[in-house]
């Protein structure tokens, strides 16, 4: 729920927004939700709404206001939200969902923080919420009149402590043109000429300051008749002195988080380095454009770590990504936002960039341009203090963009300097530049035109030849390279000349592995390697020495993941290698097998997901992400494969629900689901699994078509096992839709049925936890603790870890029931741990809810008031929260209630404390 009241006014449900169509009505939601939570009295809403004589018919229409108002409240999907509570009405929101409430909280947290990076964060962030005059669509009166000017001042003195706070920072360069504008809308604001002539002293224009105080007092008396102020008339003396205390205080620069990866080897410098770095520091996007191999990437790093962005440099890899709408995706795995709504990645985006001072290294940006272009507009558009490196081989075409070209490096040096140090590293201490080899290594630099890959591969070589004997064997190599060669440019052709002679320097094995190896998205194991690369020509029993020879070349680079050696092609030998199996007209078939590997481990990760090894499932499927997008792509664009990207999309479920992909889930379930629409025991089951995925999210309008479909379809294919895990999640839907009597029937139903198939997995024990958490809730705790305790039995004997710590949640939910609250905080922390290693946000969310519940009936309301605000942050990135169940809501509304009553007004300061930390310190502060 939303309530915006710094602009138009808005209320948002569930349902959407709640159509608000007289000033009458928006006058009661604005007069309410200032003050959420607390009782307004009946003649303040009067007041609010007739300021001079109230009419004789004034209660009357005031209850027929508001009774017309609470029905459209919960036609949006509100529920309850004013409720009468004497003498009056109560709008029952916590401050967050108000704008204007948060915008208070926001500014009062920044005015007690003592560091002028997290203060200027903070009022960003209120500043933003404001889109137009507070309450300018209520009925116009004295109470509007004077909230009105009681917001648009608070307004004003937060944008004075911004200007204030980025001055602490040095900003004064950007400080003095605005201040210097708003100067000319407020002049009778003393603080504003303060900022203004601290603001032109630091930039060293001290007479500009002086002038600045003589205007400021020409108003005052021209205008006012009254002398400036004691800190004024000060600071004119202060800044006549020179005072040192006007002077920028020294601040140790905050440390620079990111992702950026170590080097791994020498940075040779380039003319290119200050120029790159120049840009970024004044413009917002700067792309480095140029051919495959000239060293855009290394530049791209190089400068973007030398950049110290309060919330970090983050790199993006590009390169393996196939299917081009995955590309915010991909950026928000980047930068670790994890979001299991609805709601589309970009939006997520935007919303987690908004307010962030950071940098973006976007590197291979070519394949998905279009996308890249979008996106980054989309995010420098919302996000004002973001910048964006880009490597692309063409221009973005972003408003603002400063394109680029990357040269190749100049011959003889730095070209022969990046030799000599590659060459050195091949058999390290045994190469120098020296007068006898000098010319040659020249000569072969030019040969190469300067391209730095180029140049690294042949430094490899040195374990072979003499860099003589290399520009000898160059020359052989050089004279035929593509039918167009004329017409194609130099680097160019020297970049594919010398990928061929570094191809036929490997054996006839390694030669095929390259070009087939080229289907991988990302990294693979040896095992991979075997089943996708492997025939009578490659056999798999040769597969290791032809991996060991492309890892000796530093054709492939091996890399490790836990504990196993996978290995990668670099993009642009990943290219060539495609290259040299479309000739071969092999490609089909390797992207095929690529396929149904993939489809393989998908069936092995549904498998392994009820075993002992379903934590150690969570990261092999996320290191396989990149292969398992590529095998729903080729399947869903491939004519005839679409039923096998159906099975693939479905047998994931675990992947998506389990490792807290549900956006993701949705995108491939969905594009599925529309090429294959004929009856099928594979539709059937992405029937239900997209209607389970919905469900968590809370957007459970959208599943009873879907689970009908389901079980129509499993009719008439005699499709059992679909019909009862549709019946399961239909059940589960309508427990979130507090039907609990239906709920109630049907999870039965599906865990009668479960257990007359002979089902037995994390779904089947999920209806059983579904189900007590439903008679629960009616208040049947004895059977939901028996259920759970079976569950919990059947999860310990199979070594399964997340559908158990959903038992465990509801366990502590029984205890809590009993007033046995020592069980309850341990099972409730006990779940809590489980889902940490998942990632599951869901069940996070839950078990911080009931250990917040736990902490207020225990004496510590602070804590539960920062562990509510804490459950909210991560609410945000799951879906509706608590499904949008009033079921659900009951404890944590027990939970605020109880929270307001013992700390009053300080309530929303703990609950702002909450919603400012990061999901790990929000389950940190929950252990403790």
């Amino acid at each position: 729920m939303i309530i915006r009241l710094l602009g138009p006014l808005e209320l948002t449900g569930p349902n959407g927004a709640v159509p608000l169509s007289s000033a009458g009505q928006r006058t009661l939601v604005a007069r309410l939700a200032l003050k959420p939570g607390e009782t307004v009295p009946r003649s303040a809403l009067m007041d609010a709404l007739w300021s001079d004589e109230a009419p004789a018919t004034a209660t009357k229409t005031l209850h027929s206001l508001l009774a017309r108002l609470r029905g459209q409240i919960r036609d949006a999907g509100l529920g309850e939200l004013i409720t009468t509570r004497e003498p009056g009405y109560v709008l029952n929101a916590t401050a967050d969902t108000v704008d204007a409430a948060r915008f208070e909280t926001l500014v009062a947290a920044a005015r007690q923080s003592d560091d002028p990076v997290e203060s200027a964060r903070l009022l960003r962030e209120a500043l933003a919420l404001w889109a137009g005059d507070p309450l300018a669509d209520c009925r116009q009166g004295e109470w509007t009149r004077q909230e009105s000017a009681r917001l648009t001042g608070l307004r004003m003195d937060a944008t004075e402590d911004l200007m204030e706070a980025s001055l602490a920072l040095g900003e004064h360069a950007a400080v003095g043109p605005l201040v210097s504008s708003l100067v000319e809308q407020h002049p009778f604001r003393e603080r504003l000429w303060e900022l203004l002539m601290i603001s032109l002293y630091r930039a060293g224009r001290q007479a500009d300051a002086l002038a600045t105080y003589q205007r400021a007092r020409g108003v005052l008396v021209g205008e006012l008749g009254i002398e400036p102020g004691t800190r004024l008339r000060d600071l004119e003396q202060a800044v006549l002195t020179a005072d040192p205390r006007l002077d920028l205080t020294e601040r140790t620069p905050p440390p620079v988080r990111g992702n950026l990866p170590a080097d791994r080897s020498s940075f040779v410098d380039r003319p290119e380095t200050e120029h790159v770095s120049g840009l970024i520091k004044e413009h917002r996007l700067v792309t480095l454009i140029g051919v495959g191999g000239v060293g855009k990437t290394r530049l791209a790093v190089h400068v973007a770590r030398g950049e110290q962005p309060p919330d970090g440099v983050w790199l993006v890899e590009l390169a393996a990504l196939r299917d081009r709408a995955l590309v915010p995706h991909t950026v928000a795995e980047a930068l670790g936002v994890v979001d299991q709504t609805g709601r589309g990645q970009l939006v997520v985006l935007t919303e987690f960039l908004a307010d962030r001072d950071a940098l973006l290294v976007l590197d291979n940006c070519e394949h998905v341009v279009d996308h890249c272009a979008v996106l980054i507009d989309t995010l420098l558009r919302v996000a004002p203090r973001l910048r964006v490196i880009a490597t692309s081989r063409r221009a973005l075409r972003v408003y603002g963009e400063q394109v680029l070209s990357v040269a190749p490096l100049s011959v003889p040096y730095p070209a022969a300097t990046l030799f000599a140090q590659r060459a050195d590293a091949a058999i390290p201490g045994s190469f120098v530049i020296t007068g006898a080899n000098e010319q040659a290594v020249t000569d072969l630099c030019r040969r190469l035109d300067g391209i730095p890959l180029a140049i690294e591969m042949a430094a490899l070589r040195v374990r072979v030849l003499t860099p003589a004997q290399l520009l000898e064997r160059l020359d052989d190599r050089f004279k035929v390279l593509t039918d167009g060669g004329r017409t194609a440019l130099p680097q160019h052709q020297t970049l594919i000349a010398t990928m061929d002679w570094s191809f036929d320097l490997c054996s006839p094995r390694e030669q095929l592995l390259w070009a087939r190896a080229s289907v991988f998205a990302g990294n693979f194991d040896l095992a991979a390697a075997e089943a996708v690369c492997s025939d009578d020509a490659l056999t798999a029993d040769f597969m290791f020495d032809a991996v060991d020879g492309l890892v000796d070349k530093s054709v492939l680079l091996r890399e490790e993941h836990a504990g196993v050696a996978r290995y990668r092609l670099l993009e642009t030998m990943r290219q060539y290698g495609q290259t040299r199996l479309r000739a071969t007209g092999e490609e089909p078939r390797l992207r095929a097998r690529h396929r149904d590997w993939y489809a393989g481990v998908a069936v092995q990760g549904e498998r392994a997901w009820f075993t002992p090894r379903q934590a150690a499932t969570v990261s092999w499927m996320t290191t396989e992400s990149g292969n398992l997008r590529a095998a729903l792509e080729y399947s869903l664009t491939t004519p005839g494969e679409a039923d096998t990207g159906l099975r693939l999309a479905a047998t994931l479920w675990f992947y998506w629900i389990g490792c807290g992909r549900f956006a993701e889930g949705r995108h491939w379930l969905n594009w599925a689901l529309s090429l294959e629409t004929e009856p099928s025991r594979a539709r059937c089951k992405a029937l239900w699994v997209n209607g389970y995925v919905a469900s968590l999210q809370g957007h459970t309008a959208s599943v009873p078509a879907l689970l009908e479909t389901c079980r129509t379809e499993a009719a008439l294919l005699g499709d059992s096992d679909a019909d009862v895990y549709a019946i399961y999640v239909q059940g589960a839907a309508a427990v979130f839709d507090d039907d609990l009597p239906r709920g109630a029937s049907l999870l039965a139903e599906a865990v009668r049925r479960h257990s007359a198939l002979g089902h037995l997995d994390s779904n089947v024990i999920m209806a059983r936890v579904a189900l007590a958490i439903t008679v629960a809730f009616s208040g049947e705790l004895d059977r939901a603790a028996s259920l759970c305790a079976e569950a919990r039995a059947l999860c310990e004997e199979n070594g399964e870890l997340w559908a158990r710590a959903y038992a465990l949640y509801v366990l502590a939910f029984v205890a809590m029931g009993r007033g046995d609250v020592v069980e309850a905080r341990e099972l409730a922390t006990s779940s809590l741990l489980i889902k940490e290693k998942f990632d599951d946000l869901l069940g996070i969310a839950l078990s911080v809810e009931l250990l917040a519940l736990i902490s207020v009936v225990t004496g510590s309301p602070t804590h539960a008031a920062m562990l509510l605000g804490g459950a909210d942050r991560v609410w945000q990135s799951v879906g509706l929260p608590l499904f949008g169940s009033a079921s659900f809501a009951a404890s944590h509304d027990q939970c605020i209630a109880l929270c307001q009553q013992a700390l009053g007004e300080d309530y929303a300061e703990h609950f702002a404390r909450g919603t400012a930390m990061t999901v790990p310190q929000v389950v940190e502060a929950a252990q403790s």
